[in-house]
């Protein structure tokens, strides 16, 4: 593992500025390209899917919406709190929560904030057929403007953690949208710091400066948003003046930018939380043996100390130390290859089995690599898993992850609270991502849900996660380092949650 880690360092020092010239049609500029108060190009791993802000539901593109259209409310990782964006207050009333928006808040269109785009917005999100956010609201009765700065949700039942539903949900203007009803693809009409410029698929996003913005007036006019896939390419570009930040960069690449004179780097402890997802529905994910003794083999403390080089923290259960939630007395399935041989004889299959374990390259980093040491390790039980890579734009589509079409995957989820990750991967009929069905533990979140006390929700909290790592529809891996590359001229502190804020750059 060490000698293929050094060689494939070596070959990327060697060889990474070409790579990314071929990305980028040959077209290597100086080192005298740096970002400015005028113009801040990032070279991104994940664009822009489509211009529907609502037909996704992955962390990275939430952060790219977010510079253009904004949320009701956002998290403080540090305090494990919430904090107004749209939203100026809040009151839970039981099966009400009643919020006040901000006032002198205007679109990009010159329209101002008000209720009806907030009511427009989440009953977009619910209703609309290409929305993959319509889970948050399954619960919703009712959402009304009471006058043009209140919005009154109500729900079936008492939802605590409505914040919770409402980080990541971005408000749209209601006229701004429907006066473009008769153009084929939509531009969004939002909040934010940056207006929507233009993009192109697999291409850029550009966007430029909001004047009018009602918070802290953006150090940068322009930003472009330029995908590239490879890591190697990232940085090469990086380090060629193509860019000026960038992120997923890997590991071995780090210590490029120790003495560099115009890149550092910035780590972050993230909240995506990896793990393997087995949906239940497919066999033989369905047989609980053959899901602990996958449990049994694999030892994620490999694949930190070779493939991430120590930029990583184990799991124990099934929530990162950083989440609400999290329960320190949960330890993990210890490595036993004999224990996991004997529940695989025990499950039906003496001669072990085969399946395919799916991945997305261009998502997680290093999910290659990871997949592989995955695959060796099951291989000593004696399951043969077959490696196949989609892109995230297929491999989270209708047709895989969130259409339940795919057995056993490698997948990350980034939460704050525990509710999130067991509300949408756990619960009964919410996503088809796992299908896990259990009486008992729909009810614990049921109850949760309900359950205003923290001392009294942090319990049950913790006993979901015993159910968990009892049925165990999932392998618990492990949380990593946010590793960025940003120009020394770029004032920047990473965030955990994977967003590239912008209007948070300042130029020195």
């Amino acid at each position: 593992m060490a000698k293929v880690n050094l060689h494939r360092r070596a070959f990327l020092k060697h060889t990474g500025v070409a790579g990314f010239s071929a990305l980028m049609g040959g077209s290597i500029v100086k080192l005298s390209y740096a970002a400015s108060r005028d113009r801040l190009t990032a070279l991104s791993s994940i664009g822009l899917d489509t211009l529907h802000p609502y037909a996704h539901s992955s962390s990275p593109q939430y952060g790219l919406w977010h510079n253009m259209i904004e949320p009701l409310v956002e998290v403080d990782y540090n305090k494990k709190n919430y904090y107004g964006i749209l939203a100026e207050s809040w009151e839970f009333k039981g099966k009400q929560w009643v919020i006040k928006l901000r006032k002198n808040v205007r679109f990009h269109d010159s329209s101002p904030l008000t209720a009806k785009d907030v009511v427009y917005s989440i009953n977009r999100m619910k209703n609309d057929k290409e929305s993959l956010q319509k889970e948050n609201f399954r619960d919703f009765v009712e959402v009304v403007a009471a006058d043009d700065h209140t919005v009154i949700i109500t729900t079936e039942q008492p939802v605590v953690l409505m914040l919770d539903r409402l980080q990541n949900r971005f408000i749209l203007s209601k006229t701004g949208m429907e006066a473009q009803s008769n153009q084929p693809e939509l531009k969004p009409v939002g909040t934010g710091p940056y207006k929507f410029q233009s993009w192109q698929r697999d291409g850029n996003l550009v966007m430029v400066r909001n004047d009018s913005y009602w918070g802290p007036k953006p150090s940068i006019r322009e930003i472009v948003v330029r995908r590239v896939k490879e890591d190697s390419g990232r940085v090469a570009g990086l380090l060629a003046g193509q860019g000026d930040v960038t992120n997923n960069v890997p590991v071995e690449e780090l210590g490029r930018f120790d003495n560099h004179p115009r890149i550092r780097a910035e780590k972050v402890e993230g909240v995506r939380m990896y793990f393997l997802a087995m949906n239940v529905t497919h066999k033989p994910f369905d047989n609980k043996l053959v899901r602990q003794a996958i449990n049994y083999a694999i030892d994620p403390t490999v694949i930190i100390k070779h493939i991430y080089e120590g930029n990583g923290y184990i799991m124990n259960g099934p929530m990162g130390s950083n989440v609400i939630g999290f329960d320190p007395k949960i330890k993990r399935y210890p490595l036993d290859l004999n224990k996991a041989k004997d529940l695989l004889t025990k499950a039906g299959f003496p001669n072990g089995l085969e399946t395919k374990l799916y991945f997305s390259p261009d998502r997680y980093p290093k999910a290659k690599e990871v997949c592989q040491v995955i695959a060796d390790q099951l291989a000593k039980v004696g399951i043969k898993a077959e490696l196949v890579s989609q892109e995230f734009v297929i491999f989270w589509g209708k047709e895989a992850v969130n259409g339940g079409k795919l057995p056993f995957y490698y997948v990350g989820r980034p939460a704050a609270d525990a509710d999130t990750v067991y509300d949408q991967y756990f619960r009964s009929g919410v996503s088809p991502r796992i299908q896990y069905k259990n009486p008992e533990f729909d009810k614990l979140v049921d109850e949760e849900q309900k359950t205003v006390d923290p001392k009294k929700r942090l319990a049950i909290l913790h006993q979901l996660g015993r159910i968990l790592m009892d049925d165990v529809p999932f392998c618990p891996l492990y949380t990593l380092a946010e590793i960025y590359a940003v120009a020394r001229n770029v004032n920047w502190k990473a965030r955990p949650d994977e967003k590239l804020l912008y209007a948070d750059m300042k130029i020195r």
